[in-house]
């Protein structure tokens, strides 16, 4: 039988497969992404993750269920010491300091993003929660695994491309998917559909990160996926 975790996955193949072919991420795979285009990433990124780690916070507070309190507080952890570690690494080499990440001003796209997350935080539902924070893992997981097969000519894209393409990694992520399955297991269907939509739009704003990254996107300017996410 078929879990509602890959239900989700299967509802939003075709977004996913558009991420995994952007330009940004085909350019960080050859190697030919434009060094400036990555720092942008990179500070939007660490503006993205540092308010997920907020909500995976919340996630713990609102969770009545140990196993899942352990597993979250576990995930956490992982974040910790695998990418946000990494993370570090890479900003001396693309002159990012300490006085940059104290004052990003987050793009459209890192701002709507953290925003649907916090909604669904706001819900102090445990199985949205987790809807809304999967894709994020699940989707870098998929683009390491697509791109395997080729080595990046730039050390430090393909240090990037590692990162997801670990086996501990992997391991992380089937965690949080089978801990989605159990959770849904119990849920009436008005909220499994709450937690598709939050799944989907998380989807869509993956999308859009891509596409903020390769643009540098200000708020001042439109994006050519403006009519494609119009409803997210």
């Amino acid at each position: 039988m078929v879990g509602f975790a890959e239900k989700l996955h299967v509802e939003n193949r075709e977004i996913w497969q558009k991420s995994k072919d952007h330009l940004f991420v085909k350019r960080l795979a050859d190697g030919s992404l434009e060094r400036g285009a990555f720092r942008y990433y990179l500070l939007q990124d660490h503006y993205y993750l540092t308010h997920y780690v907020k909500v995976i916070a919340l996630g713990i507070a609102y969770a009545d269920d140990y196993g899942a309190m352990i597993e979250l507080s576990r995930s956490l952890a992982s974040l910790e010491n695998s990418e946000l570690r990494m993370r570090e690494t890479f900003y001396p080499v693309v002159g990012i300091e300490m006085a940059d990440l104290e004052g990003i001003v987050p793009s459209p796209a890192a701002y709507h993003y953290t925003s649907h997350m916090y909604r669904v935080a706001g819900s102090q539902s445990l199985g949205r929660i987790l809807a809304g924070i999967l894709p994020c893992y699940w989707l870098y997981r998929e683009i390491g695994e697509q791109y395997a097969g080729q080595v990046s000519p730039d050390p430090l894209y393909q240090a990037w491309l590692a990162i997801y393409q670990d086996a501990e990694y992997a391991k992380g992520l089937q965690r949080q998917v089978d801990l989605l399955d159990r959770i849904a297991k119990n849920l009436p269907d008005s909220e499994l559909a709450a937690m598709q939509d939050d799944f989907r739009i998380s989807s869509y704003a993956e999308l859009a990160f891509w596409e903020m990254g390769l643009r540098q996107e200000t708020w001042g300017e439109r994006s050519d996926l403006d009519d494609e996410l119009a409803t997210y």
